[in-house]
């Protein structure tokens, strides 16, 4: 069984094939240049500041890993299989920061 992330977890979400897809906790020290082997999908990189990330994410989103797609009003929807009815979560730019643990 693959081990995605050491640490609690606050999120669990399925991506492609049906694969469970863990979100850590916020890591400490992105955007500092020191790797961030928490974020999910990261590989071990660091990224400078959330945009960053985000355009990564959406790289691998051609994979079927989840990403999030930037909407008209400034907020962020979460791109990933879901159940059939189940709203598309939604976030503003201030969770986001929050949670993957960047400053800015």
């Amino acid at each position: 069984m693959w081990s995605l992330v050491r640490t609690s977890l606050c999120r669990i979400g399925f991506g492609a094939f049906g694969a469970a897809i863990a979100f850590a906790a916020p890591a400490v020290g992105n955007g500092s240049g020191e790797p961030a082997p928490l974020l999910p999908f990261s590989s071990g990189r660091s990224f400078a500041d959330l945009d960053t990330y985000l355009a990564h994410l959406q790289e691998l989103g051609t994979m079927g890993i989840p990403w999030f797609q930037l909407l008209p009003d400034g907020r962020y929807m979460l791109v990933q299989r879901r159940p059939p009815g189940e709203a598309p979560e939604i976030f503003t730019r201030q969770d986001l920061l929050d949670r993957f643990g960047f400053a800015r």
